[in-house]
């Protein structure tokens, strides 16, 4: 079973629409659960999932009063989601004393182990302690960037932090890559690809993925890119993702360095 957590302590970077675009593709030929580990819910709803009053997810999980078992929706094209609403934001409070605080997530997806080749864990835009729970419980962490400059800024210190979980927390950890996102045609895209190869030559940078209005359609449609839209600029950056989360897939060839 593979975990990767797909992190970034920005907002609006395609963070969520990235998640479900993987999500979709992986359980094509693979199990694959989708957890909604961010407050806001934004995969919960991605996938078109309203939560009801008093139903259990995420939340009830991180505070061990379910199993992940119990909350987990199959979706029409087979992807299962742990979801969540924002009752998940107080989860952080009430397991904040708890002496294994950092390994709540980790201890309950263990008993999915033989369920899922693949769990993907959509974390909030911050560091905080949701975030290290994802971290701590992952083989892999996958960081989208938004082609603006500004976006670049702050990288270096969350390699860092990944460098500090992976020595204090988990030592399987591996930085997967970064993907940049809504990448145009432009003199400003270029140069944050530039720089960012020129920043970080030892990470894996992959293939960028288009900015288009095709993926807010496909979120309010309820579907992931692949299943919303026939154009392959738009799905191949994905492709080229899974390769490197289940080389087993039958996926294009290794070309997803820029």
């Amino acid at each position: 079973m593979a975990i990767v957590a797909i992190a970034s302590p920005k907002g609006g970077v395609g963070k969520t629409t990235s998640t479900i675009a993987l999500g979709g593709l992986l359980a094509q030929s693979q199990s694959c659960l989708a957890v909604d580990l961010d407050p806001q819910g934004n995969l919960t709803m991605g996938f078109g999932i309203d939560m009801e009053k008093d139903q259990i997810g995420s939340y009830d999980v991180m505070t061990r009063q379910e199993t992940p078992e119990e909350p987990i929706i199959e979706t029409e094209m087979g992807l299962h989601i742990l979801p969540t609403d924002s009752t998940l934001a107080k989860a952080e409070n009430e397991i904040s004393q708890d002496p294994k605080r950092f390994f709540v997530l980790k201890e309950q997806l263990k008993s999915l182990q033989t369920r899922y080749t693949n769990i993907l864990i959509d974390c909030p835009p911050n560091m905080g302690l949701l975030t290290l729970n994802a971290l701590a419980a992952a083989d892999a962490v996958l960081v989208p960037v938004q082609c603006q400059y500004y976006s670049l800024r702050g990288l270096d210190r969350l390699f860092d932090e990944i460098s500090d979980i992976r020595k204090t927390y988990n030592l399987r950890l591996r930085l997967l890559g970064v993907l940049p996102t809504m990448a145009e045609n432009t003199l400003m895209t270029r140069r944050v690809l530039e720089e960012l190869k020129k920043r970080h030559h030892q990470v894996t940078i992959f293939k960028p993925v288009p900015k288009s209005i095709q993926f807010a359609e496909a979120s309010f449609a309820g579907q992931p890119i692949h299943r919303f839209s026939r154009n392959r600029k738009l799905i191949e950056p994905y492709e080229r993702v899974i390769r490197a989360i289940a080389p087993d897939t039958n996926q294009p060839p290794d070309e997803h360095l820029l």
